[in-house]
C-alpha cells in the first residue's frame, strides 16, 4: 500500500447552539386520588420565571441553561415545595409532584432524565463518550441550516458529498454500492430498482430526530459497507402535548410563473391510476394517456405538514406516548442547458440543446407509537408510508450520427422523453428494550418493508426537423425511438435484531466496559419485470406529425392503415402468447449473522472496543431478456454463496477531559446489487444501462485515526486520517458498443483511499445581554482532502480501460462545508441567520473505455440562506434562499481542452414558511 503525504492547510471554525436542556413534569392533587392539578404555580426560584399547570396538570420549561435550579411548586391552600432539579446539556429531566395540604415526602417526587437527541449540544456529548467514530446530525441542527430531508442533512457531515442530479451520496470517495441505510437500526430496501440504498430526500426533517454517520465500523452493524452506514433515527413524543401546523411556499427564478410542460395523464397530487399496462392485442392502440405533453404556467411551490404528539401517563413510571406526523410537499423545476458526446478534440457525437421539465410531489404519513411499561422496559411500534412521484419531460434538439447520418446540414433531430415514477415505501418496525437488573440488557428488533417502484408509460419519441420545408418527421433509426415502457418492482425486506448486553461492573452507571453478543437476519425478495411497446413505422421519412398534437399520429387509424405497427421486445406475433411476456429478473437475498462484541476500560484514560462478526450471505438472480451477456444466455440465473469471518477495532485514548484521540480498523465487504448482476437494460433519452452476470463480490479493509478536542462542552475541533483498501472493486463503466453512451458494471481491479478530514464547531460570540436576552454568533466548517487510486484489472477481455489507473467515480478531492449563524433571543421571541457554503471539486462522472477518458464533473460552490423568527412559543416564520450563486453544473472530458459537455443552472429558490403551534 504507497504512503501518500497530505498537506492540510485549510482550517475553519465551527459552530454551534447554547449549552441548554429542559424540565418537564406533571403535578397531582394527593388530597383527590392523585388526578391532575390545574393552575398551580411554578417558578424558578431566584429569578421572574414562571409557568402554570395546564388542565392535564402538565408543566414545562425549556431552553434554560445548563445548572442546578429549585423549583418552587405553590397552590392555595397547599403546601409550598422547593424541589432541586439538574439541568444537563440536552437532556430533559422529568420531575413529576404530588400536592397535598401536608409537605409530599420525598418518595412522593420522582426526578428522571431522557436523553433529548435531536440537539445539537447532546450528540456532541455523545460522540465524545462514544468508543466507535461516529458523526450525527439533530433535529435542532436541520432546522437552523434549513435541510429539508435527511439527504442533505448527510452533506453537513464530513466527507460526504452527493452526485448532482441524483440521490446517491459518496463517503470518503465512496458510491451507493459501498454504502448502507438503516431506520432506527433496522435495514431499508431502496425505493429504485437502480440503486442499493433507499433514496434519503423521501425522509423530511419533520420525521427525523437524528441522522447519524458511521464511518469506522463494529461488529453489530451489517457488514456489507465500506463508506458508511446512515443511520435515520425517527422522533418520538417528548415533552409536553402538542399540535402543529406548518404552510409553506416557494418559487424558482427560473422557473414559477414561466411556461411549463407536464406528463398527460399525471396529477397535481402524484397518484397514478394504472401503474399497469392494458395492451392484450397489438392491433388495438390500448394506450389512454396522450404522447403530446400539457402547456401549463409552472405554480409556485406548495407544502403543508401537520405533526401531533402527546403523552399518556398511566403511573408514576409508565406511560404511552403517541407522535404522528403528516406532510405533503410538490416542487416545480425547469432547467435549459447543452449536452454533446465529446471524445477528443475534432471528434464529437451527440450535440443537444436541452430542455428538462421536472414537477415532484412527496407525500408522507408517519405513526410511533412508545409504551414505557416502567424505568426497564419499553415497546415501541413505528409506521411509515412515503409516497412520491416524479414527473420528467426531457426535450433535446440538435444532431446525432445516429440519426440522419444521409441529412444535410440544415435537419435537427428532437428527442424527447417523458418518465413518470412512482414509489411506495411501507416501514413497519417493532422495537423493544429491556433492562434486567443492575448490568443487562436485552435490545430487540423486527420489522417488514415493501417497496412498490412504478414507471407507467414512459413515452419516446424521435423526429426529425426539417427546417428547409417548415416540418417535422418521424426518424427511425431503430424501433425503440418511438416506444412506451412500462416498469414495474415490488420487492418485500424482512429484518431483525436481538442483542444482549452484560455490563461489567456492580451497574450500567459504574462499570469498567460491557459484552455484547447478538443476531442479525435479513431476507430481501425483489421481483421486476419491464415491457417496452415499440413504434415500426412503415415509411418514417414520409410520416409527418405536429409536435403539439401527436395523437393525430399514435393513433388506432394509423395502426389500422398500417402507418405503423407495435411490437414487443420479444416481436409482433399476436397470436404467440410469448409476445406479451415482459422482460423480467427475480432476486432474493439472506443473510445470518452473529456477532460478539467486547468493550472494556483499562482505568479512565484508555477504551478498547474488540468484536468479530460471522456473516453468510446468499444471493439468488434470475433473468429472463433479450440480452446475451459474454457467457451467459438470455434466459438463466446466478448463485453467490459466501462466508466471512470479520473482525472490528476500536480504540479510545483520553488525554484528559476535553481531549480524546481515537483509533479503528475493521474488514468488511461489497457484495453486487441485483440491478448491477441482471442483464435488463434501461435506456435513458441518449444512454443505456445494463447488468454483468459475471460480478463478484469485494473485500474492504478500512482503517482511521482520529484526534478530538472539546474546548467546551459546546465545541469541538477533530482532526482524522483515514485509509481504506478495496480489492475486487466494482465500478460503472462505458463500453464500446453501437450505442454512444452503453454503460455497464465490472470488477475494475483494486482501489485505495488515502485523505485527511478536519472539523471545528466554536462559538465565537456568547453574550447574555440579561436575564431575558442572549445572542451567540457561531462560524464552523468541515473539510475533506484526500487521494483515491483505482489500478485497472490488466487482464479484464471483456473491456478495455483507458489507461492503467483512475481516480475513484465520485469522489471529490477536496470537499469544503462551511456556514455563519447569528442567533438572538428575547424571552420567548427567537431570530436565527445562516449563512451555509459547499464546496466540492472536480470529481470523476463515469471511468472511460476504449480509448475514451474520463468525464468529469466541475467543481460547483453552493451558498445558502436561512432566516428563520418565533414571535412567541406559538407561531413562527421561515425564509430559505437556496443556491444563491446559481453556478453553471457541467461535465468535460478529461482531455487538456477540457470541452464541456453538459451544462446546466438550475435556479435560485426562495421559500416562506409560517408554523403554528396549537
Amino acid at each position: 500500500m504507497r504512503k501518500i503525504t497530505i498537506l492540510l492547510i485549510l482550517f475553519i471554525t465551527g459552530f454551534t447552539y447554547a449549552q441548554t436542556g429542559s424540565v418537564v413534569g406533571k403535578l397531582t392533587d394527593k388530597e383527590y386520588n392523585n388526578e391532575p392539578l390545574a393552575f398551580a404555580n411554578v417558578l424558578i426560584k431566584g429569578t421572574t420565571k414562571g409557568t402554570t399547570s395546564d388542565f392535564d396538570g402538565l408543566y414545562a420549561f425549556n431552553d434554560l441553561q445548563v445548572g442546578d435550579y429549585v423549583l418552587v411548586f405553590s397552590f392555595v391552600g397547599y403546601e409550598t415545595q422547593e424541589i432541586p432539579v439538574t439541568i444537563t446539556a440536552g437532556n430533559v429531566s422529568e420531575l413529576n409532584v404530588t400536592m397535598s395540604a401536608s409537605a409530599a415526602s420525598l418518595d412522593e417526587v420522582v426526578i428522571t432524565t431522557t436523553t433529548k437527541r435531536e440537539s445539537e449540544t447532546a450528540l456532541l456529548l455523545e460522540q465524545k463518550k462514544a468508543v466507535t467514530i461516529k458523526q450525527a446530525i439533530g433535529a435542532q441542527e436541520l432546522e437552523k441550516k434549513a435541510v429539508s430531508d435527511a439527504a442533505d442533512a448527510t452533506l453537513k457531515v464530513t466527507g460526504v458529498n452527493r452526485k448532482e442530479g441524483s440521490s446517491k451520496i459518496y463517503v470518503r470517495g465512496l458510491g451507493d454500492r459501498y454504502n448502507s441505510t438503516s431506520l432506527n437500526g433496522l435495514p431499508l430496501p431502496s425505493n429504485d430498482p437502480r440503486n442499493k440504498n433507499i433514496d434519503l430526500s423521501l425522509f423530511s426533517s419533520g420525521i427525523i430526530q437524528n441522522v447519524g454517520i458511521s464511518k469506522s465500523f463494529n461488529s453489530s452493524i451489517s457488514s456489507d459497507v465500506a463508506g458508511a452506514n446512515v443511520d435515520i433515527v425517527s422522533k418520538e413524543m417528548s415533552g409536553k402535548s402538542f399540535f402543529k401546523i406548518g404552510v409553506s411556499t416557494g418559487m424558482n427564478t427560473q422557473t414559477t410563473f414561466k411556461d411549463f410542460k407536464t406528463i398527460d395523464g399525471s396529477n397535481w397530487f402524484g397518484t397514478v391510476k394504472n401503474t399497469h399496462h392494458q395492451v392484450r392485442d397489438l392491433t388495438v392502440y390500448s394506450f389512454d394517456n396522450s404522447y403530446s405533453p400539457n402547456k401549463i404556467k409552472a405554480n409556485p411551490n406548495f407544502g403543508l405538514s401537520l405533526n401531533y404528539g402527546t403523552k399518556i401517563n398511566i403511573s408514576d413510571e409508565s406511560n404511552i406516548s403517541i407522535f404522528l406526523v403528516g406532510s405533503t410537499s410538490n416542487a416545480y423545476n425547469y432547467q435549459e442547458g447543452r449536452s454533446e458526446n465529446i471524445v477528443d478534440v475534432g471528434n464529437v457525437g451527440t450535440q443537444f440543446d436541452t430542455q428538462t421539465y421536472d414537477y415532484g410531489v412527496t407525500n408522507m404519513l408517519m405513526g410511533s407509537l412508545a409504551y414505557k411499561i416502567n424505568n426497564n422496559n419499553k415497546i415501541s411500534y413505528n409506521h411509515l408510508f412515503i409516497h412520491s412521484n416524479s414527473q420528467t419531460i426531457e426535450d433535446f434538439i440538435g444532431t446525432t450520427p445516429d440519426i440522419g447520418r444521409d441529412e444535410d446540414d440544415n435537419r435537427l433531430v428532437n428527442l424527447i422523453l417523458q418518465t413518470e415514477v412512482q414509489n411506495k415505501l411501507f416501514v413497519n418496525q417493532l422495537l423493544s428494550e429491556h433492562k434486567i437488573g443492575e448490568s443487562f440488557d436485552i435490545n430487540a428488533g423486527v420489522s417488514y418493508n415493501a417497496i412498490y417502484n412504478d414507471e407507467p408509460d414512459r413515452r419516446k419519441n424521435t423526429f426529425i426537423i426539417e427546417n428547409d420545408f417548415n416540418r417535422t418527421r418521424i426518424s427511425q433509426n431503430a424501433v425503440r425511438d418511438n416506444s412506451r415502457f412500462y416498469g414495474n418492482l415490488f420487492e418485500e425486506d424482512i429484518a431483525g435484531n436481538l442483542n444482549f448486553i452484560k455490563y461489567i461492573g456492580e451497574s450500567r452507571l459504574e462499570n469498567k466496559g460491557q459484552v455484547a453478543f447478538g443476531y442479525n437476519g435479513r431476507y430481501t425478495k425483489r421481483k421486476f419485470d419491464g415491457i417496452y411497446f415499440d413504434h415500426n413505422f412503415t415509411s418514417p421519412r414520409t410520416t409527418f406529425v405536429d409536435v403539439d398534437n401527436l395523437d393525430a399520429t399514435f393513433n388506432q387509424t394509423n395502426l389500422n392503415d398500417g402507418v405503423f405497427g407495435v411490437e414487443t421486445s420479444r416481436g409482433r406475433n399476436n397470436e404467440d402468447p410469448e409476445t406479451y411476456l415482459p422482460q423480467l429478473y427475480d432476486a432474493d437475498k439472506t443473510i445470518h449473522a452473529g456477532y460478539g462484541d467486547l468493550v472494556y476500560r483499562f482505568g479512565e484514560k484508555f477504551t478498547a472496543n474488540v468484536g468479530v462478526r460471522a456473516e453468510n450471505v446468499k444471493m439468488n438472480v434470475s433473468w429472463d431478456t433479450n440480452i446475451d451477456f459474454p457467457g451467459f444466455s438470455n434466459n438463466s440465473e446466478i448463485a453467490l454463496n459466501k462466508q466471512y469471518i470479520l473482525p472490528a477495532l476500536n480504540l479510545k485514548y483520553q488525554l484528559n477531559d476535553k481531549i480524546n484521540l481515537r483509533a479503528s480498523g475493521s474488514v468488511t465487504y461489497t457484495y453486487p446489487q441485483f440491478k448491477e448482476i441482471a442483464p435488463f437494460t434501461y435506456e435513458g433519452i441518449n444512454y443505456q444501462e445494463s447488468g454483468n452476470p459475471g460480478l463478484l463480490p469485494s473485500d474492504n479493509y478500512n482503517a482511521e485515526i482520529k484526534f478530538e478536542l472539546f474546548p467546551k462542552k459546546t465545541e469541538l475541533i477533530a482532526v482524522g486520517l483515514f485509509g481504506k483498501i478495496i480489492e475486487n472493486s466494482i465500478n460503472r463503466l462505458e463500453r464500446n458498443s453501437a450505442v454512444e453512451r452503453d454503460f455497464t458494471f465490472d470488477n475494475s481491479g483494486d482501489a485505495t483511499v488515502f485523505g485527511a478530514e478536519i472539523e471545528a464547531k466554536v462559538d465565537i460570540l456568547d453574550n447574555e445581554i440579561d436575564e431575558n436576552k442572549a445572542q451567540i454568533l457561531s462560524v464552523g466548517s468541515n473539510a475533506t482532502i484526500m487521494h483515491t487510486d483505482l489500478k485497472f484489472n490488466t487482464n479484464n477481455t471483456l473491456f478495455n480501460y483507458t489507461g492503467t489507473n483512475s481516480q475513484l467515480e465520485g469522489a471529490s478531492p477536496f470537499t469544503i462545508n462551511a456556514d455563519v449563524s447569528y442567533k438572538f433571543t428575547n424571552n420567548d421571541k427567537e431570530t436565527i441567520s445562516t449563512l451555509v457554503f459547499n464546496y466540492q471539486s472536480d470529481k470523476v462522472f463515469s471511468i472511460g473505455t476504449n480509448f475514451k477518458e474520463n468525464i468529469i464533473e466541475k467543481a460547483v460552490p453552493i451558498i445558502d440562506f436561512v432566516f428563520s423568527h418565533k414571535f412567541n412559543k406559538k407561531i413562527g416564520v421561515k425564509f430559505n434562499a437556496k443556491n444563491l450563486l446559481n453556478p453553471s453544473f457541467e461535465r468535460y472530458r478529461d482531455i487538456p481542452e477540457k470541452l464541456t459537455m453538459n451544462t446546466y443552472k438550475k435556479g435560485v429558490t426562495i421559500s416562506a414558511g409560517l408554523s403554528v403551534n396549537l
